[in-house]
């Protein structure tokens, strides 16, 4: 009798912590109504407008701002791409500033991934956490992060503003780069009209400076990166005091 009644209480204590770890599925539409409950699935029926369904009711995608299931959080990017683009986003970082990539929705829809291959760890169809595409400040919609938008969310932080500066600075430089070393290419072309044009030397400066412009690209974004971690320090910083 004893050993029954330990079995059932590790059964019991083993279902509330399922259910205390189990992560919270939801969705959040543009409304600002919010629902939870589990087992949030996506569906993408042909010909009919795809939606998710949730605690035996259904909504259909463009209502849905933001979800959250299994796999993570995620912002419907359908304000900035159309109301019948089906493109989604994930969390890959949150904070006072959230970031996002892009996703397959068709991947992380369901209860489990759908993937490429089988324990492919560089599936390219999973997001890499890498790529800051997107941002949500605060419970705002998401913005694409580029840098007209970040200079005016991210204004009232001085260090911030300072990485995007260097971010712009990189910019100009790569475009400028281009510049020159197309001008280079084309007017030595020019000066080759009146015979066959031959790759010389001159051509060679030229498209090795406007190529030179692909290696600002890393530390161009990373200014971006930086200045989404100066934004979040202040999260760190209060929640410290």
């Amino acid at each position: 009798m004893k050993a029954l009644f330990t079995t059932l209480a590790c059964i019991g204590l083993l279902t509330v912590h399922a259910q205390l770890t189990k992560p919270n599925h939801k969705i959040i539409l543009f409304s600002g109504d919010q629902i939870t409950g589990e087992n949030l699935l996506y569906e993408s029926p042909i010909m009919r407008q795809s939606y998710f369904s949730l605690q035996d009711e259904t909504y259909e995608s463009p209502t849905v701002a933001y979800f959250q299931n299994n796999h993570g959080y995620f912002a419907n990017m359908c304000k900035i791409h159309g109301l019948n683009a089906e493109r989604y986003a994930m969390r890959i970082k949150s904070g006072r500033i959230n970031l996002f990539e892009e996703i397959d929705l068709s991947v992380y829809g369901s209860e489990t991934l759908k993937t490429e291959g089988t324990n492919n760890n560089q599936d390219p169809m999973l997001a890499s956490g890498d790529a800051l595409e997107y941002y949500s400040k605060g419970d705002s919609p998401i913005r694409a992060a580029k840098y007209r938008n970040l200079i005016f969310d991210l204004s009232d932080n001085a260090n911030c503003m300072t990485h995007l500066k260097r971010y712009r600075n990189y910019k100009i430089l790569q475009w400028s780069m281009i510049g020159i070393g197309s001008g280079i290419i084309a007017a030595n072309i020019i000066r080759q009209s009146n015979n066959a044009i031959k790759f010389n030397p001159v051509m060679a400066i030229g498209i090795s400076i406007g190529g030179g412009s692909y290696f600002l690209e890393k530390p161009k974004e990373e200014e971006l990166w930086m200045a989404a971690d100066e934004y979040n320090k202040e999260e760190e910083v209060l929640s410290e005091r």
